[in-house]
């Protein structure tokens, strides 16, 4: 068993485009969380701002995403 475990840790792992995408989710969750609990006044409200945060960095990083992708391909 353990030595299958080390097989797994081990081998490198093959992240595709898409799967690169998805790894930013939980990466701006934790950056939202961090912030917001360093700068919330009352506990309750920690959520929904967590929650807006994320979506707010999500939607600029797939915004700057884009905008660099039509770039692209306008002076390509």
């Amino acid at each position: 068993m353990s030595n299958l475990l080390l097989a797994w840790l081990t081998a490198p792992v093959q992240i595709t485009g898409f799967q690169r995408l998805l790894l930013l989710l939980p990466l701006c969750l934790s950056i939202s969380i961090v912030y917001k609990t360093t700068r919330c006044a009352r506990l309750s409200h920690l959520p929904a701002a967590t929650l807006a945060l994320w979506l707010t960095i999500v939607a600029g990083m797939l915004g700057v995403g884009v905008l660099m992708w039509a770039a692209f391909l306008l002076l390509a």
